[in-house]
């Protein structure tokens, strides 16, 4: 009688357990990507000196470039918070040139477009970005929210983009 109430304990402990439920959190995530990788020129051309580099995608011509720069998200993701392009100075010349956002929800959506300028100082650096935290941010503009997210720069000679980030919720299904 003792070892059959031993095991019913047991048995009742572990389907107890066995019927908890599962707690999920969600936590922002920021993630930074090479821009090597994250970077390509957006007319392909093997007479230009825009390119891949071990820091980052540079401009080493004269002439400007678009460069098309994606974000990597799971599909299954919400949405972005920010999406950010970060550049420096790689000739000591100071340089403004614009990059353009565009977001889409899926194929049968139009996109959303949103230009900004980024003044880039001699021998410093500038950030392209957008963010959900922005007092000027309206979604009715321009949406964080899709998984399909890029922006396209004029890419000047003499700046290179160093950095791709990105930040978005993700659940966490740890307790």
């Amino acid at each position: 009688m003792r070892f059959n109430l031993i095991a019913l304990a047991a048995a009742a402990s572990v389907g107890g357990l066995l019927s908890l439920p599962a707690h999920a959190g969600v936590i922002t995530k920021t993630q930074t990507q090479n821009a090597a990788s994250a970077c390509t020129l957006s007319i392909p051309t093997t007479d230009t000196k825009a390119r891949p580099k071990a820091t980052g995608f540079r401009n080493e011509g004269t002439t400007n470039q678009f460069v098309i720069c994606g974000f990597d998200i799971d599909s299954t993701d919400p949405g972005f918070h920010s999406i950010d392009l970060d550049f420096v100075s790689i000739d000591g010349l100071a340089h403004t040139f614009n990059c353009t956002a565009m977001s889409r929800y899926n194929y049968s959506t139009t996109g959303q477009y949103l230009t900004k300028a980024v003044n880039v100082p001699a021998g410093g650096g500038a950030s392209f970005a957008i963010a959900d935290t922005d007092p000027d941010y309206d979604e009715n503009v321009y949406d964080l929210y899709p998984w399909g997210q890029s922006v396209t720069c004029t890419l000047p000679g003499g700046v290179a983009i160093i950095s791709v980030l990105s930040s978005h919720d993700d659940e966490d299904s740890a307790p």
